[in-house]
């Protein structure tokens, strides 16, 4: 349906950490990133998860590449321990090298001076400890991203066609670069497009009930427009759910942008209308 338009521009995420996977850290930074990648209308089509395997890792970049995307994230792995593995495993699927890098060392040097400043005065450029220079050790040909809020750099590589960006774990750290690195680069690129949302509050009548309606308006709204139910419980004896009618188009459709939010409109009236017609009501109607 819409997932042709908003597949123009498509994204992967991939998760490294042994931590993620035996359930010792919940996952929120995936979370994060799809939203804001939503919002600057870049498609997240997939996420992975793998664990801080070496083989693992090259081979969960391998098969990213392969599918093509526009943009691959990877989210953890950039640190100076031993099982901090994702840049080489990133190497390892690209066939580079993996080499210390002038500029990501500058951008350690300049990160620790930083933290050395907040608790006295020093002139005194600081000496990087071994384990620390391991996070300046980047593919070949990539670039390092300084971290605005910690130490490991962030590192962009484009290969066959496909941007990768690897990102720290810790979520101030891979908010930080993201916001002053990646989003603006990525605003530009997805503003070819405009994308819309409308949800609906609802109540009274279920997601069953409501499935053949649904089904009917978004293959009649296709494919600029997709419906999706969200279930959220019971209140009072009350079925509670939300409906997302998701409109994307490309830019060079701005001449008609006028119809094509008269389309979104009609989509939504149809839809509240269907909810009525099977005894539900509409609490709330908001436009994104």
């Amino acid at each position: 349906m819409v997932e042709k338009e908003v597949k123009s521009i498509t994204s992967e995420i991939l998760i490294i950490g042994n931590e993620l996977l035996n359930g010792t850290t919940l996952d929120t930074n995936s979370h994060w990133l799809s939203k804001e990648l939503t919002k600057l209308g870049v498609g997240v089509v997939r996420k992975s998860t793998v664990g801080d395997n070496i083989e693992d890792i090259k081979s969960a970049f391998q098969e990213a590449i392969r599918r093509k995307p526009n943009w691959i994230f990877s989210l953890g792995g950039l640190g100076p321990t031993y099982d901090d593995k994702t840049l080489l495993g990133l190497a390892y699927a690209t066939r580079r090298k993996i080499k210390m890098n002038p500029l990501a060392v500058r951008f350690l040097k300049e990160s620790a001076f930083e933290r050395l400043s907040t608790k006295k005065p020093s002139h005194t450029s600081p000496r990087l400890l071994k384990s620390s220079l391991k996070m300046a050790k980047i593919p070949e040909g990539s670039i390092p991203l300084k971290n605005p809020a910690g130490s490991a750099p962030g590192v962009l590589l484009s290969y066959n066609g496909v941007s990768i960006v690897a990102l720290p774990g810790v979520p101030r750290e891979m908010k930080a670069i993201f916001k002053k690195h990646l989003k603006a680069l990525l605003s530009r690129a997805s503003s070819r497009h405009v994308r819309r949302e409308c949800w609906l509050d609802v109540e009274g009548v279920g997601e069953s009930k409501l499935a053949r309606g649904i089904e009917r308006i978004a293959a009649k709204y296709a494919p600029e427009i997709y419906v999706k139910s969200h279930p959220i419980g019971f209140k009072k004896g009350k079925s509670l759910l939300k409906i997302q009618l998701i409109q994307s188009f490309p830019k060079e459709m701005e001449a008609r942008e006028r119809r094509m939010k008269d389309k979104l409109l009609a989509a939504t009236r149809e839809m509240i209308r269907t909810i009525k017609s099977l005894g539900g009501r509409v609490k709330r109607e908001k436009l994104v």
